[in-house]
C-alpha cells in the first residue's frame, strides 16, 4: 500500500541529519545521477564516488539549509549545475539556473516539469517527472501531513496541495522528511477533535499496519503513493480552506 519497493530502484534514498532524505535519481546504468535537496554533502559524495557515479544536476526545492547545505560542495566536487527556484535567487546565489512554474528541464534521460508550490516557503517548487510519475515535493506534502507555514499562508498551502491532487493517481511522492509515524499519531488525535472524522478510521488502520511493516524493516515510508494519501492524509482530504486551516493550526500545537 505505502510503496512498491521495485519502483525506487532508480532512486537512491540517502538519510541525513535527524529525519531528512536526499534523493539520488539514477539513470538505468547507474552511472549518472541527479541529486535532489542535499542538506549535507558527505554521505552523498561518499555514495557517488564509491559507485563511480557522475552528477548531471542538483535540484533544489527551496532555500532552507537542511535542503541546500551540501549543494555547493557537491557542485564543486562534480562540476554539476544547480537548479533552484527563481524566487530564492538571493538565498541560493550559487545556483546556475533559476526555475519557475511550467519550466521544462531535460536532464540526461529525465524530463522534469517545475511546479510552484508556495506555502512552506514563498518560493518553494517541486519537480515532476511525468514518465516515471515521480514528484520531488520538498517540504509541501508528507506522509499523513503537510509542511509547516514558515513564509506562506494557509491559503497558499491549501492551493498547492490542490495542485498536487491533480497529478495522476499513481504518482509517487518523494518528500524530504520522515514524518509519517509522527503524523500518524496526530491523525489518531483528530478522531477526538473532529466530528465527523476527517478520514476513515478503517483506512487509517490499514495504512498504519503497512507503515509498521515498512518501518519495522528500517525502510523509509517514502515514496508516498498519492492515491493513498488522498484517502488518508487529512490535509488532502480537507473539504475546504477553513477545515484545512483548522487542521494546520491543530498540527502546529501537536
Amino acid at each position: 500500500m505505502l510503496k512498491d519497493i521495485a519502483s525506487v530502484r532508480s532512486v537512491k534514498i540517502i538519510p541525513i541529519l535527524t529525519d531528512n532524505y536526499v534523493f539520488i535519481i539514477l539513470n538505468p546504468l547507474k552511472t549518472e545521477a541527479i541529486v535532489v535537496d542535499p542538506g549535507t554533502s558527505a554521505e552523498v559524495i561518499e555514495y557517488l564516488k564509491k559507485n563511480e557515479i557522475s552528477v548531471n544536476a542538483i535540484l533544489l526545492t527551496h532555500h532552507h539549509d537542511d535542503h541546500i547545505g551540501g549543494a555547493l560542495e557537491i557542485k564543486s566536487s562534480f562540476n554539476a549545475p544547480v537548479y533552484a527556484p527563481l524566487k530564492n535567487k538571493f538565498q541560493i546565489e550559487f545556483a546556475d539556473h533559476f526555475v519557475t512554474e511550467g519550466d521544462q528541464l531535460n536532464i540526461g534521460s529525465f524530463q522534469f516539469k517545475v511546479i510552484e508550490l508556495p506555502g512552506h516557503t514563498l518560493g518553494h517548487v517541486a519537480y515532476w517527472e511525468k514518465n516515471e510519475r515521480w514528484l520531488f515535493s520538498g517540504d509541501v506534502l508528507f506522509g499523513l501531513g503537510c509542511g509547516r507555514l514558515f513564509e506562506g499562508t494557509a491559503t497558499q498551502m491549501y492551493q498547492s496541495l490542490e495542485k498536487i491532487k491533480q497529478l495522476p493517481e499513481k504518482t509517487k511522492v518523494f518528500c524530504t522528511h520522515e514524518y509519517t509515524e509522527t503524523n500518524l499519531k496526530f491523525c489518531h488525535k483528530l478522531f477526538s477533535e473532529f466530528v465527523p472524522p476527517v478520514v476513515s478510521f478503517d483506512q487509517l488502520k490499514k495504512y498504519e499496519t503497512e507503515l509498521a511493516l515498512v518501518r519495522g524493516q528500517k525502510l523509509p515510508s517514502v515514496p508516498l503513493q498519492l492515491d493513498i494519501e488522498k484517502v488518508v492524509n487529512p490535509f488532502l482530504v480537507s473539504k475546504d480552506l477553513e477545515q484545512f486551516t483548522s487542521l494546520r493550526q491543530s498540527r502546529n500545537k501537536f
